[in-house]
């Protein structure tokens, strides 16, 4: 069933039932919302209605919008939150006594670092974490094939209990339990309305259908063809099918993107179509003024930043957003944008600066710069040395630089600590004589040079560029760095700025001109994920653009991405 705008404004909708909206594409899915949420209290029948969503931030968005279609009169008879926190808010209802402390992430992989150091299984602390959150996406009850990994959960749940707290993902599940118990009520609502509900876990959506088998209306909101995080054990398309299914629901199809250029649309829906498991939809634009669509494909990677450097600094007053299948192709465009003089803000991913080699790299220029002894010590750590003598160390020498590397070579006992810090210290000493003589570049590829023996391959590549892009600056050493390492929020980054972001961070989100880098085989689609995903992430990619879509790839890294062709591009 096709409908048009402002579809539950049409009367001949009333009393729907369950309803379940598999598909809503474009930019209208928040007015469709709130429209769907205007119909029901004016209704005027008796009951409040929440709106559940996944972040803070929409959750203010969507209740904002259904207050404005509803009027202000009605605003007691309303309630938006996260699931988390309208899982918390359940739990106080129904909880009598001292609630359980709710942990913050920080705080809940301290516990759980107490626990993997107290078994000392052999097991990566990574795999643990990654053990433990996939066990608590699911319903059934917790139980490892790993009896290693079991003795380190049994633990961690005996000091979440014994400490009396929680963490986030004990929310929903503490509340699913306590429905099927019939020990915690359902929250006192008349509807709720779901959005990006393909997003949900197996446990978010039990705690949705517990409300719907409790008298609850449900309508939930979601386009399959955005189903990306299937990594944080979101059930997609199935999950939307198998709620359908157990709320004995009407499904309404809202083929109108309101967002994109029309020929933009088409290319992605093409290559959308590609994809054998989504709901079946014939995506319209509103917009019918053409926009651009162009594919470069350049030889090599630093061509590909030159010429995506070139086109910002011709358009800067168009809003542009660079996006990347990984952050370390972000470092890159970051690096460029840098040394361009071109303002921008990285979403989503820490700035290359703040990445071990970049902060490493810059802290032991700045030493060279200003005689702190931070940058050398963080170097030293870097490249090997023990952390507990360097800290010693710090805490027991002062003065100069070349004074504290003095005293730690008197006191080496050990022959590779002992080379480490002669070539350290000559190594400063010729770096200083030849930034007082404003030889800057000689001193960025020696510090580079001397770092890249201790680095990684990956981190070796990143280290030239980080290197290369200071060379290509004026002023002073201390002058680069200044420039180079500020926030990018600083660098009057509000008007005009270029946003860079993954594509997994864009979703949700659109920008008058999308550019689209490093589409090889390999990136995108990316070898760790399933071709349907990594369509679906190009799909949504291609879907934030207005007006210009750009994309790009470079033949030293592979052959072109398929989806090019896909999308008859």
């Amino acid at each position: 069933m096709a409908l048009e705008l402002n579809p539950f404004q049409d009367r001949a909708v009333k009393a729907p039932g369950h309803v379940t909206i598999l598909a809503c594409p474009g930019s209208g899915k928040t007015r469709v919302l709130s429209t769907r949420a205007g119909y029901l209290i004016d209704n005027n029948e008796l009951g409040r209605l929440c709106a559940v969503t996944f972040t803070k931030d929409a959750a203010g968005e969507l209740l904002d919008r259904i207050i404005d279609t509803c009027g202000k009169e009605n605003t007691r008879r309303i309630a938006a939150g996260t699931f988390h926190s309208l899982a918390k808010d359940q739990i106080r209802r129904n909880t009598t006594g001292r609630l359980p402390k709710l942990l913050n992430e920080g705080e809940r992989n301290q516990v759980l670092k107490r626990c993997w150091r107290e078994n000392d299984t052999g097991l990566k602390f990574e795999e643990v974490q990654k053990a433990i959150d996939q066990a608590k996406a699911h319903i059934a009850p917790i139980a490892f094939q790993d009896l290693a990994m079991q003795r380190i959960y049994d633990s961690y749940e005996a000091v979440l209990q014994s400490e009396n707290a929680m963490e986030f993902a004990d929310l929903i599940l503490r509340c699913v339990e306590g429905m099927k118990a019939g020990t915690f009520a359902p929250l006192p609502i008349r509807w709720m309305l779901v959005d990006e509900a393909q997003d949900m876990d197996e446990v978010q959506m039990q705690w949705i259908l517990l409300h719907g088998r409790a008298g609850v209306e449900i309508t939930l909101v979601g386009d399959d063809d955005q189903s990306l995080y299937s990594f944080r054990h979101a059930l997609g398309y199935e999950g939307l099918q198998e709620a359908s299914l157990a709320l004995g629901s009407m499904e309404l199809t809202l083929p109108v993107n309101y967002r994109c250029a029309p020929n933009i649309l088409a290319s992605a829906a093409k290559l959308i179509a590609k994809n054998s498991n989504r709901a079946a939809k014939n995506i319209q634009a509103f917009k019918e003024v053409p926009g651009e669509e162009v594919v470069h494909r350049l030889p090599t990677r630093d061509d590909e930043m030159d010429l995506l450097v070139k086109t910002m600094n011709a358009e800067i007053q168009g809003q542009w957003a660079v996006l990347g299948r990984t952050n370390s192709l972000l470092d890159l465009v970051e690096i460029s944008l840098s040394t361009s003089g071109i303002p921008y803000e990285r979403s989503g991913g820490k700035s290359v600066w703040d990445q071990a080699i970049g902060g490493v790299f810059a802290g032991l220029l700045r030493s060279i710069t200003d005689e702190s002894w931070t940058g050398v010590a963080n170097a030293l750590s870097f490249c090997g040395m023990d952390a507990l003598w360097i800290n010693e160390h710090s805490r027991a020498s002062s003065g100069r630089c070349l004074d504290r590397l003095d005293v730690a070579l008197s006191e080496a006992r050990d022959d590779t600590l002992r080379r480490a810090l002669t070539g350290l210290r000559e190594g400063f000493l010729s770096w200083s004589e030849q930034a007082r003589k404003g030889r800057t570049s000689l001193v960025v590829h020696g510090v580079s040079g001397y770092l890249t023996r201790y680095c990684k391959p990956s981190q070796a590549s990143l280290l030239k560029s980080l290197s290369d892009s200071i060379c290509r600056l004026n002023g002073s050493l201390a002058q680069r760095l200044s420039y180079l390492t500020r926030d990018s929020k600083t660098k009057e980054a509000s008007t005009g700025a270029v946003q860079i972001m993954t594509l997994h961070t864009s979703k949700g989100l659109e920008f008058e001109s999308i550019w689209i880098m490093g589409c090889e085989e390999g990136n995108l689609p990316h070898a760790d994920s399933t071709e349907e995903e990594e369509r679906r992430l190009m799909y949504v990619g291609m879907t934030r653009a207005k007006r210009k879509l750009v994309m790009s790839g470079a033949l030293q890294e592979g052959l072109e991405t398929r989806f090019w062709e896909e999308a008859g591009l």
